[in-house]
């Protein structure tokens, strides 16, 4: 449906004019904070396009944006009006302050989840004869398509499957954004995982474990004030990484450059509070990288419980212990090691994180498998829960390890929420 200015036919806003306006809004002042209104805004206009609109309700909303659980009621919880109600007043008052001149805007018309694109006359709600005037809009919103004269019948009877399909995809492609992300994550699941990440307009950061990780730097900052040397610089914790780490690294700039992303390596010692709250981060290491426990607060821990023994602890379930290694015994005697893999917002910097590693170098190189391997990840999606893929979660990964080399990575533990 159509709403044209009678004194002029305006064409409806492009595809291309409306990613470009949902893109400048997402990174704008107003939103660039707002992490949670941010995936609301894509959810809302990815799925106009994808599904037609006809699928959203507060009962989508409340699962596939919030991570409500599926007993959710919207009779007796109105987060979903609220939310879209705030962000209904910051696309407000963005379009009253950083977009004001803006030829595009996105509308969500009060009691309603389906976004209208409407497009300003002359880009400044003024009439060509420079006279002032109200602002003249042409909205355009999404409704399915009616068969035409003498159209196929089978086609008839599937008319969103076309050109509407197709302009759908391309809107998404175009975006950075991933239909997977909400109704295919069953068909493509490690797109979809990695997709909140990638989806970043800035670089990613890439922050890997080394030697100084985990622990005390008492010695390093006694002698922080004498210059080294460069026998001793090359020589230094700091500096030195462990090469099945950097084989971990290897793989996720792999993901980085497949997909055309920015990226920046860092070490756990070089990296600073500000970097991870400037930026989405993967994190390389789990005992080794100290960023990987000052960050979001998990269910799964590795925790040391003496000298050279440290488990995976389910805070859920803290009496289990077999989720175990001794850094003591015999590398050829070691038979299984554990990893932890995390991708969650951190509440300290409204950041993307994704951590990756293992209690030894072995877990460390079966999660970096399992996070770049689409056939090892999609054994996850088969028991993940609904909407999982705009949800944080946890896994606990266990490997067979054979005379010093790592096997595939097998789940044998989530969590979602």
């Amino acid at each position: 449906m159509f709403w044209l200015n009678p004194r002029a036919q305006i064409a409806e806003p492009s595809l291309s004019e409306v990613r470009d306006e949902l893109r400048s809004v997402l990174t704008s002042n107003r939103f660039r904070h707002s992490p949670r209104l941010r995936r609301l805004l894509r959810y809302l206009c990815t799925s106009s396009l994808v599904d037609e609109g006809e699928q959203v309700s507060e009962y989508t909303i409340a699962l596939d944006v919030l991570g409500k659980p599926e007993d959710f009621k919207e009779g007796k919880d109105a987060i979903v009006r609220v939310e879209v109600h705030r962000l209904r007043k910051r696309l407000a008052e963005f379009y009253e302050d950083e977009g004001q001149s803006h030829r595009v805007r996105i509308v969500i018309p009060t009691g309603k989840y389906v976004p209208q694109f409407k497009l300003m006359e002359n880009g400044n709600g003024h009439g060509s004869s420079g006279e002032s005037e109200p602002p003249q809009f042409q909205t355009h919103v999404i409704e399915p398509l009616q068969p035409e004269p003498d159209v196929d019948s089978t086609f008839a009877r599937r008319p969103r499957f076309g050109i509407r399909a197709l302009l759908a995809a391309a809107f998404i492609i175009a975006v950075g954004l991933s239909a997977f992300a909400f109704r295919r994550a069953e068909e493509r699941p490690l797109e979809s995982f990695w997709n909140p990440v990638l989806s970043s307009p800035g670089e990613i950061l890439l922050c890997i474990g080394n030697r100084s990780g985990g622990h005390s730097h008492a010695a390093a900052e006694a002698s922080a004030s004498a210059p080294l040397n460069l026998k001793e610089f090359h020589t230094a914790d700091s500096q030195m990484v462990h090469v099945a780490d950097a084989a971990a690294l290897a793989r996720f700039a792999g993901v980085m450059q497949a997909r055309g992303k920015r990226y920046r390596i860092v070490s756990q010692s070089e990296a600073t509070y500000a970097d991870l709250r400037s930026s989405p981060v993967v994190l390389i290491g789990l005992l080794n990288n100290d960023w990987t426990k000052r960050l979001v607060g998990l269910r799964f821990t590795a925790e040391r419980t003496g000298p050279g023994k440290v488990l995976i602890r389910d805070h859920s379930n803290p009496l289990r212990t077999d989720w175990f290694i001794d850094y003591y015994r015999p590398v050829l005697e070691i038979s299984k090691d554990y990893a932890l893999v995390l991708r969650a917002t951190d509440p300290k910097t409204e950041q993307m994180v994704v951590a990756a590693g293992g209690m030894s170098i072995f877990g460390t190189l079966a999660a970096a498998e399992f996070l770049t391997n689409s056939n090892e990840f999609r054994k996850l999606a088969a028991s993940a829960p609904k909407g999982w893929a705009n949800k944080n979660l946890e896994i606990v990964l266990s490997t067979d390890v054979i005379r010093g080399n790592a096997g595939p990575p097998t789940v044998v533990a989530t969590h979602f929420w």
